[in-house]
């Protein structure tokens, strides 16, 4: 029992946080946040919904489509009163494509009316307004790839030190094959991966364990995505958890029991924090406003979990599954396969088959959203970053790499 009141408490104050910051960018003034979003127009950075970058691939798809509706919404703000404002979320419409309403809006149009977006909490709405009263979105990109490179570059650094180089590896190349850098320059994607790379960084930081920030990362990503890619959060902190529990070969079968539960109730914290969230936004947006948002939520949790006769649910996950380089990924395993025979390490198993269940997250996920997997599989995809990053960290722990170290020595010498 004092475990739950710990818990409510806690997700009491990320209710009453969460309240407090949309309050607050409701609040900042709409002046330099008209002005920001104003030189973005005439820069037009926004003019293409979905330009590549860097490379042709759908996979280096921008979502400026997607930013050009946050924008709106963090200029739209305040057209109504606060609670409306927070828990609404409108933005502006005159039935054109989302860069040419905010170029619209901005504008003065008067002919435009309101659309709300109540069923998602839109913390990165809140978040984007924040930064436009000092930069514009240029600006704001910028310095989201600033600080997420930063992050990641300190979240390596410390998987390196705790949890060895091949930890740091093994969540570097699933990041980079899933093209996670795309995410760096999107405010509608950028949330889960500062997420993620924040939660691996607070794991590898502590001696102790660490369910409640399961329970807290969960709420947070409910709180600032938008369905992007939710089990990245979830997935990379796991993968993280495993690496750094210590191996004892004396306590085996146990540890590896214990690994396994430890596992399964860190998801099931990050799924209560992660859906609390989502149905108490429901329910005071429900409360507060004239709106009936539980309802609207509640159809969309079966839409977008639902399947149309041109596709299943395990086109869902192969649609996704299709969307990985997987000559990289497969030369990758290959040379995991060469350097385990040449150095095996039979007592590798103990520590893979904490890690494989932790793979299968994100193709469970496509199948039970599969809606929304199949229709936006060009960036949900990325989740997969787990699955790549637990795959070759369990293979990793076949290769006696001590062993190969000497190997390597003594053929120099």
């Amino acid at each position: 029992m004092k475990t739950i009141l710990s818990y409510l408490k806690i997700f009491g104050l990320l209710l009453a946080a969460y309240l407090l910051f949309g309050a607050g960018a409701w609040l900042m003034p709409d002046g330099s946040v008209d002005r920001h979003i104003a030189r973005t127009l005439d820069q037009g950075d926004l003019s293409s919904d979905q330009p590549r970058a860097f490379m042709p691939q759908q996979q280096c798809r921008m979502d400026n489509f997607t930013d050009a509706l946050i924008l709106n919404q963090a200029k739209a703000l305040t057209s109504e009163n606060l609670l409306d404002g927070i828990l609404l979320l409108p933005r502006k419409s005159a039935d054109g494509l989302p860069f040419e309403d905010l170029k619209a809006y901005s504008d003065g149009n008067q002919e435009m009316y309101t659309i709300h977006y109540g069923r998602y909490w839109h913390g990165n709405t809140f978040l984007t307004r924040y930064l436009l009263v000092f930069y514009d979105y240029i600006s704001i990109r910028l310095l989201l790839y600033i600080v997420s490179s930063l992050l990641l570059a300190w979240c390596l650094m410390l998987l390196w030190r705790k949890g060895g180089w091949q930890t740091a590896m093994a969540v570097l190349f699933g990041l980079l094959v899933c093209y996670a850098f795309m995410m760096q320059f999107s405010i509608q994607f950028i949330p889960v991966f500062l997420l993620a790379l924040s939660g691996m960084v607070a794991l590898a930081r502590s001696d102790k364990p660490a369910s409640r920030l399961f329970f807290i990362i969960g709420s947070l990503t409910c709180f600032f995505d938008l369905l992007t890619a939710p089990m990245l959060t979830l997935g990379l902190m796991l993968v993280v958890q495993a690496a750094l529990v210590r191996d004892d070969a004396e306590q085996q079968p146990a540890q590896t029991l214990k690994g396994w539960w430890l596992t399964l109730r860190s998801s099931l914290l990050w799924v209560a924090g992660y859906a609390a969230t989502w149905a108490c936004k429901w329910i005071i947006a429900t409360l507060l406003t004239s709106e009936n948002v539980l309802a609207d939520g509640i159809k969309n949790v079966g839409s977008r979990s639902d399947v149309l006769e041109d596709y299943g649910r395990w086109d869902a996950v192969m649609a996704n599954f299709d969307m990985l380089p997987w000559q990289f990924i497969i030369l990758a395993m290959l040379l995991l396969v060469v350097l385990a025979a040449v150095s095996f390490r039979a007592q590798g198993w103990r520590k893979a088959v904490q890690l494989l269940p932790i793979a299968l997250l994100p193709w469970m996920w496509y199948f039970f959203a599969a809606n929304h997997s199949y229709l936006h599989n060009w960036f949900t995809f990325r989740a997969q970053a787990v699955s790549i990053a637990a795959l070759l960290l369990a293979m990793m722990q076949f290769v006696d790499w001590s062993k190969l170290k000497n190997l390597s020595f003594k053929a120099k010498h």
